[in-house]
């Protein structure tokens, strides 16, 4: 011990340059620190009961570790700020003002590359005006090999979940998300879906709005039992526009409709039927004809009318028959106009045979 009491140095032998390791307590007239301990070599401190450490002011550790990297932990006014490697830079812990004017703490933390692991139960509460979660940047080159002196890249993100139940629950019937939106960009985009039984529903009070633009769309739907498709709507508006539809069904069709039927084709109709055709009209059945009509027959073909029947055709009207022809009818059957040619084959005349009828005929 020295002077009047006020410190004390206790010197080491001293093993080389700059190496001399002591121990002092008390303050010197060119340093301020009433404590210093400081030693050159290797430390080890063994505390075999309770510490307490109790610091008034601030508290500041660095570790070289031997390393280029440093690492510092800094207490002050019970906030912490600690930086090293695994932070690639500091982790800081300060006092903020929040939206309704408290003081609360805020914590920033930079980290390298993280490993954790967790057993058992993990929870996490979010509370707050704001919750903001981004993984890369649209502005960050990528790939890193062609930025090495970059030090951030966009990762690759993978994620896979084995659980025993996953259940997600967005809003609440109480209390629903005012507003929710999804926006993805992506040059290949892939799903797949294995369920034994899956369940969809969709409720939209408002108006609904979907929009769809591919430059080619390929829908695959296989049903091993029964598709049902039921639609309930006040009106329904379907608007198709494509330079060509082909549509093919290979099944037994049952369609009902009930309410009045309008169609209509600006172009050319065909209609091959390959089998047998029944058509059934409980009511009445008008055909107007606006231009020149062709009805080529290549089989037999039987008509029954039970009741009145109106033709009207404005135009050329031909009908040609290869085969015989039946035509019944239990009813008046009334024919009008200036004139009616009717060109048939006779047996014993090579020549065709024309009867006019100027006037109206009644047969009964």
């Amino acid at each position: 011990m020295a002077g009047d009491g006020k410190y004390g140095i206790l010197h080491v032998p001293d093993f080389g340059d700059g190496m001399s390791s002591y121990l002092r307590v008390g303050a010197t007239p060119d340093d301020d620190n009433t404590w210093r301990d400081e030693t050159d070599g290797n430390r080890i401190t063994t505390t075999r009961g309770d510490k307490i450490e109790v610091i008034g002011g601030t508290y500041t550790m660095k570790v070289l570790g031997r390393r280029a990297f440093k690492a510092t932990t800094e207490v002050e006014e019970g906030r912490i700020k600690e930086g090293g490697i695994t932070f690639q830079g500091r982790s800081d812990i300060e006092f903020v003002k929040g939206a309704r004017g408290q003081r609360k703490i805020r914590e920033t933390t930079v980290k390298g590359e993280v490993h954790s692991t967790y057993h058992g139960d993990s929870f996490e509460y979010h509370y707050g005006p704001k919750l903001v979660s981004r993984t890369g940047h649209e502005d960050t080159p990528t790939p890193i090999e062609d930025y090495p002196s970059v030090m951030t890249e966009n990762p690759t993100m993978i994620a896979r979940t084995w659980a025993k139940s996953i259940s997600s629950y967005t809003g609440s019937a109480k209390l629903p998300v005012p507003s929710i939106k999804e926006e993805t960009w992506a040059e290949t985009m892939e799903s797949k879906t294995h369920v034994k039984t899956m369940t969809d529903e969709t409720t939209v009070k408002g108006p609904s709005k979907e929009t769809m633009k591919a430059g080619s769309i390929t829908s695959t739907t296989t049903v091993e039992q029964t598709l049902s498709d039921t639609t309930k709507a006040g009106t329904i508006r379907n608007k198709t526009t494509a330079d060509k539809i082909i549509s093919e069904t290979r099944a037994d069709t049952e369609d009902e409709k009930y309410g009045d039927a309008d169609s209509y084709t600006q172009g050319n109709s065909k209609t091959v039927v390959d089998g047998i055709e029944t058509t059934i009209n409980l009511g009445v059945v008008n055909e107007v004809v606006l231009g020149a009509m062709i009805e080529a027959t290549l089989g037999g073909e039987a008509t029954l009318s039970i009741g009145a029947t109106v033709d009207a055709t404005l135009g050329l009207e031909a009908s040609i028959s290869v085969t015989a022809t039946l035509e019944a009818s239990v009813g008046p059957r009334l024919s009008m106009g200036p004139a009616r040619e009717k060109v048939s084959l006779d047996r014993s005349k090579a020549a065709p045979v024309r009867t006019n009828i100027s006037a109206v005929h009644l047969i009964v």
